[in-house]
């Protein structure tokens, strides 16, 4: 059974009556978050032709980075770097020095940063202002994690597994929250943890909807598929997720980020095959790895129609 709310997949043939399935998660593309990130981008662009930058990838995926460019948003990661007419803050943020400079230089500060993010860490400052040891289970170097560090200091301590978890000395009230990117079993098994050596512990849920109804589907989509072909940027979190779960099930698992990088050998004996994408992953690109993977399953069938014939 689907878990509660989830959509459950569609199947669909590939091209040629070729005996093979594409077995496609009904959640694809950007989320609403990326979205807003990228439509501001390009709008910015538009209303400043002397040039816009962004700290970093806007989000985590090539593609789309390299077309903003070409649209005329640039990536820097130097503060001295920083220059033209506007900045963007990325989806997941950006720390106070780089926007306090980028204000220093006349830019126009534009936040693009995603909502379900600044509530994160509202509620983040919220347990600290409580009197919490706040604990933020995520990944260390991640964007959303550098900023809320950068924010609260000592009074926040990331961990990313639950052996960092276990070597925390904690006392007193202990909160706990969540990079909105961060594995819900992850999440589940690091509270769980520390629910058993505290007295008294508030945990405020602040994964992303968007994030976890995908993280949901994977678990019923690896139960239906021969392999599972997972697509977004390699340096995505969220897409990473999504193949932990297939390879967590030892099913066969593929991120790619474009279609070139599939293999006609990794479908070899496979009958079905899954297909989701991380949250920052264009609809345009979905649909070039389902070709691809179409084109692939026609040229299998090939062979075996002719020794039938």
């Amino acid at each position: 059974m689907a878990p509660r709310g989830l959509c459950y997949p569609q199947a669909r043939k590939l091209a040629g009556g070729s005996l093979v399935e594409i077995i496609m998660a009904r959640h694809q593309g950007f989320c609403g978050g990326v979205r807003r990130a990228v439509e501001m981008a390009e709008a910015a662009a538009r209303a400043h032709p002397g040039g816009v930058q962004t700290w970093g990838p806007l989000i985590h995926n090539p593609q789309v980075v390299g077309r903003l460019e070409d649209a005329g948003v640039a990536v820097t990661e130097a503060l001295d770097g920083l220059r033209g007419e506007a900045f963007v803050v990325s989806a997941y943020g950006v720390e106070h020095a780089v926007l306090d400079a980028a204000a220093a230089r006349g830019m126009k500060v534009i936040d693009a940063t995603c909502p379900v993010v600044t509530r994160s860490h509202s509620l983040a400052h919220k347990l600290v202002e409580e009197g919490y040891q706040l604990i933020a289970v995520g990944d260390h170097g991640h964007p959303e994690m550098v900023t809320l560090k950068e924010a609260l200091g000592d009074r926040v301590t990331v961990v990313h597994t639950r052996e960092e978890a276990a070597a925390l000395k904690l006392r007193g009230k202990i909160g706990v929250i969540s990079q909105t990117t961060q594995s819900l079993q992850n999440f589940r098994e690091i509270v769980g943890d520390i629910a058993l050596r505290v007295k008294e512990l508030k945990v405020v849920n602040t994964l992303c909807p968007a994030i976890t109804v995908r993280q949901e589907e994977a678990d019923v989509l690896v139960e239906r598929v021969d392999a599972l072909v997972v697509v977004g940027g390699h340096g995505s979190s969220n897409t990473t997720r999504l193949a932990e779960i297939g390879r967590a099930h030892a099913l066969p698992t593929f991120h790619v980020e474009v279609a070139a990088e599939l293999r006609p050998e990794w479908f070899a004996g496979v009958r079905s095959v899954g297909v989701m994408s991380g949250a920052s992953t264009p609809n345009w690109i979905i649909a070039e790895v389902v070709g691809r993977l179409e084109e692939i399953g026609a040229a299998m069938e090939a062979p075996a129609a002719s020794r039938t014939s």
